[in-house]
């Protein structure tokens, strides 16, 4: 259909609809076109099709008009600074909101401590309604536009967004998309026999199908829920369950469902979340006898949702979370004539677990030669940059790359996991073994940043020298996130080097799952006298906040695609030079517990023998050699 065909369809549509807004009459134009040819990509054979298409442009014009005119100013405001999440200035941290402080309004009275590190965006972790026990940690939602009531209710978490507004901080919400709880309203219909919601999920009269999508599907806990499909024997039937059994995988190749998403996810963009974290984004399609990850169609379903949320919600940003391949994650920035039009966010997972693969070996070599075989992504797009989160670190390298290094690739996986799991060649770390594959021993792994620093061990023994190194440790591995470029998120608790915690294991509904044993509970007690405590913890938080100012203070750190790695023969060390407009400063990192030199030569565009340190706030010689002391991070202007 040709676009004046289009548009000429859009005003038929809309002569029984009065629309005030100038600038929302034309987004929807402007987007009408794009919309219309997703739709009939994904849904042509749809029976649904035509009902569906116009209960979405329905939904557009019903949420803008729900729209705040609070709201509608930020978008505009945000609109002509598009990549406002890729400034320097921006600061994240991710929390559970019982583990942090309770609920609502524990948070919004810990506004202070946010604004004393120097955070303004926070991403809570999933708070909408879930069953009590079995939930994955909240990712099982049973109500899509309901709150958790443990920790509030609907008006509590409004006053915690006007709160947040007042002070400049901005909210990231986890938005599950791939499943929904086996107790969620659609669900329990369709346990039912209702054909409508059936047609919600995968429903199958026996195993026929499910050996078919089994062929090529990957497990993805395979020790605590094996398979991909559950059985139901009240009804004899058997259902998509990609995760847990209790979260059933929702069908999209139903257009009712993308319509009762979008309109769910502009229903909390009217609630006031600034950005949304897509929660397992590349399950969203799934096709017989093909890889249940990465599909064609999931990046037209991301799409939809960002063009129709930039119609309504224009200030709103999107995360793809999505743990996967380096050559897959760039494409849900979008490619193409579809560049922009997908993701604005997505986690930099390859470099996280890189770093830490860094530190066990004291070798960057993997490292950078990751890095610089990523394709580069899109102008205003941006990385997640993050040393640990709520999940566990898989070391998904590149297998080629890793054998281009001379090196077996499961073998060094096994290598890394006796580091930082069984105290192998000196660590000290504390971590744990997840998802153990039996036939090769490779897994994944769970720790606290102060567990696999080696930080809690060496409290625990009264090492004073293993102290120093593991807080240097996890100085390094804050400087780098906040140095990289895009959005650093410290991990809630990191910021003051919160141990593991092993109480999980007393918890029946947590005691199998062990990523609970970096999900510790914020110990405020510990806050106290931070000033001029010489506490390991008080030490990692004021050395956090000083590289939070920092940050907030160098243009060169915002993200305007100008990150360049540099070759360095001292495998110890990984050197990045960050740039923008004039500003220029130089990252170098030692990665290992020895002192260290640098040369001259790591310079090509120093036209002086001064460089000015950016963490001590002094004037640096720049000799020959130079020396870079165990774990440091030096940042170097020009």
């Amino acid at each position: 259909m040709q676009q004046a065909e289009k548009l000429s369809k859009l005003n038929i549509f809309l002569e029984d609809v009065e629309i005030k807004d100038k600038n929302f009459h034309i987004r929807l134009g402007a987007n009408y076109p794009i919309i219309s040819d997703l739709f009939e990509k994904l849904y042509s054979n749809s029976l649904y099709k035509e009902e569906a298409f116009k209960l979405l442009l329905h939904s557009l014009i019903k949420n803008f008009d729900k729209r705040s005119s609070l709201q509608k100013k930020r978008d505009l405001t945000r609109v002509s600074n598009p990549n406002w999440y890729s400034s320097e200035k921006i600061v994240g941290m991710m929390l559970y909101v019982d583990l942090f402080n309770t609920d609502f309004n524990g948070l919004k009275e810990k506004i202070p401590y946010f604004k004393d590190l120097g955070i303004n965006t926070v991403h809570l972790m999933p708070f909408l309604d879930v069953p009590e026990f079995e939930n994955d940690g909240g990712y099982a939602v049973r109500n899509y536009r309901e709150v958790n009531p443990k920790f509030g209710t609907m008006e509590d978490f409004e006053a915690l967004v006007e709160e947040f507004q007042k002070n400049d901080l901005n909210l990231i919400m986890d938005f599950v998309l791939n499943h929904c709880a086996d107790q969620h309203q659609w669900a329990v219909e369709a346990r039912k026999g209702n054909p409508k919601y059936k047609d919600y999920f995968y429903f199958f009269p026996d195993r026929t199908l499910p050996n078919a999508y089994e062929r090529t599907m990957a497990e993805i806990f395979p020790d605590t829920s094996p398979g991909n499909f559950t059985y139901l024997p009240e009804s004899d039937q058997w259902v998509m369950t990609l995760f847990y059994g209790y979260q059933w995988d929702l069908n999209y190749k139903n257009p009712m469902v993308l319509v009762e998403m979008i309109d769910t996810l502009l229903f909390w963009s009217n609630k006031g979340i600034d950005i949304f974290r897509l929660d397992a984004v590349a399950f969203m399609w799934k096709e017989i006898g093909k890889f249940n990850q990465n599909l064609p169609e999931v990046h037209l379903l991301l799409q939809l949702f960002k063009l129709c949320g930039q119609i309504v919600a224009p200030g709103v940003a999107y995360i793809a979370e999505a743990i996967v391949a380096p050559e897959e994650i760039i494409k849900y920035f979008g490619e193409g004539l579809s560049q922009g039009d997908e993701c604005d966010l997505a986690y930099n997972a390859n470099f996280m677990a890189l770093s830490w693969e860094a530190l066990a070996t004291r070798n960057t070599n993997l490292l950078k030669k990751s890095m610089n075989a990523v394709l580069k992504k899109p102008r205003n797009t941006t990385w997640i940059n993050y040393a640990r989160c709520h999940d566990d670190i898989g070391f998904g390298f590149d297998d080629r790359l890793v054998t281009e290094l001379g090196l077996d690739s499961l073998q060094h996986r096994l290598y890394i996991l006796k580091h930082y799991c069984d105290g192998f060649n000196g660590s000290f770390a504390l971590g744990r073994r997840f998802m153990i594959e039996h036939d090769t021993g490779n897994a994944r792994l769970c720790g606290s940043m102060a567990a696999l620093s080696g930080l809690e061990k060496a409290l625990k023994g009264n090492n004073e020298r293993e102290i120093k190194l593991s807080i240097k440790l996890i100085n390094l591995q804050h400087a780098i996130i906040l140095s990289l470029g895009g959005l650093p998120m410290i991990y809630s608790g990191d910021e003051v080097a919160m141990p593991n915690n092993y109480d999980y294991l007393n918890d029946e509904s947590k005691k199998h799952d062990d990523r609970w044993l970096h999900r510790s509970k914020m110990n405020w007690n510990c806050i106290e006298n931070m000033e001029d405590s010489p506490a390991a913890h008080a030490q990692v938080y004021r050395q956090l906040r000083i590289l939070i100012k920092i940050r907030k203070q160098t243009p060169a750190f915002a993200d305007t695609n100008d990150l360049e790695f540099i070759e360095y023969e001292n495998t110890h060390l990984l050197v990045y030079k960050k740039s923008s407009n004039n500003d220029v400063v130089y990252v170098i990192v030692n990665f290992s517990e020895f002192d260290t030199l640098f040369e001259s030569s790591l310079f090509s565009d120093l036209n002086e023998n001064k460089v000015f340190n950016l963490v001590t706030e002094s004037e640096m010689e720049i000799y020959e050699k130079n020396f870079i002391s165990a774990y440091d991070v030096l940042w170097l202007r020009k």
